[in-house]
């Protein structure tokens, strides 16, 4: 009577192998699958090598359970060989020694036999490239340790620009005490505005002795709105350099990686909602704008796009406090800059260079710790920038803001 020591590793390879994946499959549809606990670090080798076959048959043959639960998996076109080893049926030894002779007897001719050698010798093969890619992989982990010597390293030197890092420190918040006066100041030349169109239309619906009064709150409104033109381009200068700054400045270890904005379950199935929220956060919103006009003023020539996109970006930062950076296409299109300056930031891509891997570089320069909201429908954009932590907003739903 034949022995389990009789029966070649090799032999019930494919056993072997179908253990693994039903493990992977497990894994997949039940987090607290039940597995020998010793097949973990084999799951993900591509490639199993002889010493992995002897571990994991030592493992599965002295766990009854688990050959069990393997039993039950097994179809009806399932292996014979694989079936004898995982079922174990007494005298199961000498069934797998007669089935390989069996086999190996209906071999009807040279060639095959010769195929089989071949195969044999592919498969050797194979495992001593294994073998050589898990050297590959220490000696890829010793010089990752070597790179982490280096980081620490430069974790030493940083140390050193404190001194510096705090008189930037210092800088920024005085500029952000500068930006709060300015928005206070903003906010008092909207209210003058808005009183101003009061009066104004209050004056024309007055008699011909109103006239006075309609000339005095023209006036008024002119005022305002030269007001706000000069608070805007100084909002926008500060918003820049504000963002320069805080692009410079070491981050905390903590705000390493920028998260994506919460939102609340409340808004599932609400896309318009869910952007309005989005919008009234603190988070920067970069904008691909020919993406975003062409969808929703595809009638108007360019020049007349990006007019209303920079002009609507500006309403919607009255309206909620959005800071925005619309990017365009094409920094030498003929009329391609604005003769007005906009309370947001607008970019043009150089030559050479597309918008798209424009927003892909403001989004990595903004600091980790800030919120950033891409507005596209560019299948390539949403995949990268979401790896940096970005929220999605689709052109279409940016749209419906815009019309509302």
């Amino acid at each position: 009577m034949a022995h389990s020591g009789d029966i070649s590793d090799l032999v019930i390879r494919p056993a072997l192998e179908y253990v693994i994946e039903f493990v992977r499959q497990g894994r997949v549809r039940d987090s607290q699958f039940r597995y020998p606990a010793h097949l973990r670090q084999l799951l993900s080798r591509p490639r199993l090598l002889k010493s992995d076959l002897r571990r994991i048959r030592k493992a599965v043959e002295g766990d009854d359970e688990f050959r069990a639960a393997l039993s039950t998996s097994l179809g009806d076109d399932a292996d014979l060989i694989t079936r004898l080893w995982i079922n174990q049926p007494d005298g199961w030894e000498d069934l797998v020694l007669a089935e390989i002779e069996e086999r190996s007897r209906s071999e009807e001719s040279a060639d095959a036999a010769a195929a089989l050698v071949r195969e044999q010798r592919r498969r050797i093969a194979a495992e001593q490239r294994a073998e050589s890619a898990e050297r590959a992989r220490e000696e890829h982990q010793h010089h990752l340790a070597a790179l982490e010597s280096e980081v620490a390293e430069l974790r030493a030197q940083l140390s050193v620009s404190e001194t510096h890092q705090s008189e930037l420190e210092a800088t920024v918040r005085d500029l952000r005490q500068d930006l709060r006066h300015t928005n206070d100041k903003l906010t008092a030349a909207q209210r003058r505005l808005e009183q101003a169109s009061e009066a104004e239309d209050a004056s024309t619906e007055a008699q011909r002795h109103a006239e006075i009064v309609r000339d005095r709150a023209l006036e008024d409104r002119r005022t305002a709105l030269a007001d706000l033109s000069d608070i805007a381009g100084i909002l926008h200068d500060l918003r820049d350099v504000g963002n320069r700054l805080e692009a410079v400045l070491p981050q905390p270890e903590s705000a390493a990686s920028r998260l994506p904005i919460p939102t609340p379950g409340r808004l599932n199935g609400n896309p318009l909602g869910m952007t309005i929220h989005l919008l009234k956060s603190s988070a920067t919103v970069v904008i691909d704008g020919y993406n975003v006009t062409k969808s929703a003023w595809p009638q108007c020539s360019l020049a007349e796009q990006r007019e209303r996109l920079v002009a609507s970006t500006d309403t919607i930062t009255a309206r909620f406090g959005t800071h925005f950076l619309v990017v365009f296409d094409g920094a030498d299109i003929p009329g391609a800059h604005r003769q007005t300056r906009s309370v947001n930031r607008v970019v043009y891509s150089p030559e050479g260079v597309t918008a798209d891997d424009v927003i892909r570089d403001e989004v990595r320069r903004i600091p980790p710790h800030r919120s950033v909201v891409v507005v596209t429908d560019d299948r390539e954009i949403q995949r990268d920038v979401r790896i940096d932590g970005a929220n999605i907003v689709s052109s279409a739903h940016f749209g419906q803001v815009l019309q509302s």
